[in-house]
């Protein structure tokens, strides 16, 4: 057969979606329906917090982002290689599905439970003596935090690669999905009904407790998919080739994860307590505008794992296309915060945070960004440029320690909101840029959107 003739089997066997896949643009749709259910439990969460623990809330936001970097962490990047290794996997090929389930084995024994013990060691000596038992109780919360934040992300990417995409949808976006952020929004509803003199320890382990009932049913529906393949007994040796094969994932994930929350850990070690509140309440606002890239993202990955280097004229049509939807999406969101942030952060966390307004719209000028430059970061990821993402990410994280801390010291929270705004313009700019010139595709917005061809793709 010639080159030519492989070509046209490949594109046209990629133009109808796969048997039980949804297209791209089902796909996309269920993932948006499944991201806004989480947002709401995500803000339901965030406006029990400020209700139950007021000024202390800027402490909650920081123990809750610092599970989140330490939990992924603790995964080694195995999610994000399992992801892509996954949505290449040819039926039948049980060699390739032994080596995915070794490393979630793993990660799951070895890896993060090292991290969730650290992190609960960590955890016990901050909070002070004269917390009492409540010393043991936060301790206990970060660790569960940690190892079902990690077991969270680790099998949603594994479900959507294998292409179970609308339990990976139930399980993605804020708070560890619609189902997380369902069951975390009853928890810390509880405590702040029945025990709201237990404070800061209780929600966090009522955080910790809404993960369980989604992990064990994900573990279970994963699990039925390669219960015939024997992974072997886990070992350190195992843990240390998992490590190795996705040190680039890893390194990404952990300064992604830093960039998403290091002016929240800046004004909290910096600021006053009820600064850092302020902040970490427009921060975590703010971060509604990335919804439509991000859900883009999460299911553009599997098809840029798919077509990179196989046709990458169709893939940049489809970047393009869903940068468009993604565009048009962030605006309705965009708009309210920039006209009305007063009214917006007093309905979501209470009169004490209306004086949050300018950073709101400061935080929004710079998150913005991300939407305009497209799926750029993800679509390096996936195509095998994770190394240079991580170093990017890297000299991002050191521009916000640097810039961060010396505007937060000069003009306390409106300086670090420009900082913040600042180098996430920069680094969006950065890897639409990085993306052209390794890929020779451009990732933003167009004004011929193909909505044709998404609904032709597998998703």
């Amino acid at each position: 057969m010639s080159c030519r003739r492989r070509s046209l089997v490949v594109t046209q066997g990629e133009r109808a979606p796969r048997s039980g896949r949804l297209s791209l643009v089902a796909a996309t749709v269920w993932f948006g329906l499944s991201y806004g259910g989480a947002v709401l439990g995500y803000l339901a969460v965030n406006a029990f917090a400020a209700r139950l623990l007021q000024d202390e809330f800027g402490y909650f936001v920081f123990a809750v982002t610092a599970s989140t970097v330490v939990g992924q962490l603790g995964l080694f990047g195995a999610h994000r290689g399992g992801l892509r290794a996954a949505a290449r996997l040819d039926s039948g090929d049980d060699e390739s599905l032994v080596d995915l389930r070794r490393a979630v084995r793993a990660v799951s024994t070895v890896t993060l439970p090292i991290t969730a013990v650290l992190s609960a060691l960590a955890a016990f000596f901050v909070v002070g003596e004269d917390q009492g038992a409540g010393r043991w109780v936060a301790a206990a919360g970060m660790a569960l935090l940690v190892w079902f934040g990690g077991q969270q992300k680790l099998l949603a990417n594994y479900l959507r690669g294998f292409g179970r995409i609308r339990f990976a949808s139930l399980l993605e976006g804020r708070s560890g999905g619609a189902l997380v952020a369902l069951c975390q929004g009853i928890m810390v509803g509880g405590v702040l009904l029945f025990f709201p003199d237990l404070g800061l320890p209780a929600a966090m382990v009522a955080m910790a407790v809404g993960f369980v009932g989604p992990v064990f049913f994900a573990w279970y529906v994963v699990f039925r998919g390669w219960r015939h393949v024997d992974p072997g007994r886990p070992t350190l040796k195992g843990a240390g080739q998992v490590i190795k094969r996705n040190r680039h994932f890893a390194s990404n994930m952990l300064g992604g994860s830093l960039n998403s929350n290091l002016e929240i850990w800046i004004a909290g070690l910096l600021l006053t307590s009820m600064d850092a509140s302020l902040f970490s309440a427009a921060q975590r606002l703010s971060l509604v505008l990335s919804i439509s890239i991000m859900s883009m993202g999460v299911v553009f990955s599997p098809v840029v794992s798919r077509l990179f280097d196989r046709d990458n004229v169709r893939l940049e049509r489809l970047l393009r296309t869903g940068a468009t939807v993604a565009a048009g999406l962030t605006a309705a969101l965009w708009i309210p915060m920039l006209i009305a942030p007063t009214p917006l952060l007093r309905a979501v966390y209470g009169d004490s945070f209306p004086a949050a307004a300018p950073l709101l719209v400061i935080l929004t000028l710079g998150g913005i960004s991300n939407v305009l430059t497209g799926m750029c970061a993800v679509t390096l990821t996936m195509s095998r440029h994770e190394a240079i993402v991580a170093n990017v990410q890297w000299a991002a994280v050191l521009a916000r320690v640097c810039l961060g801390v010396l505007l937060a010291l000069q003009w306390g929270t409106t300086g670090l909101a420009i900082s913040a705004a600042a180098v996430t313009a920069g680094l969006s700019v950065t890897f639409w840029y990085l993306t052209h010139r390794r890929m020779k595709m451009w990732t933003h917005l167009t004004l011929r959107p193909d909505i044709k061809l998404m609904r032709q793709t597998p998703g």
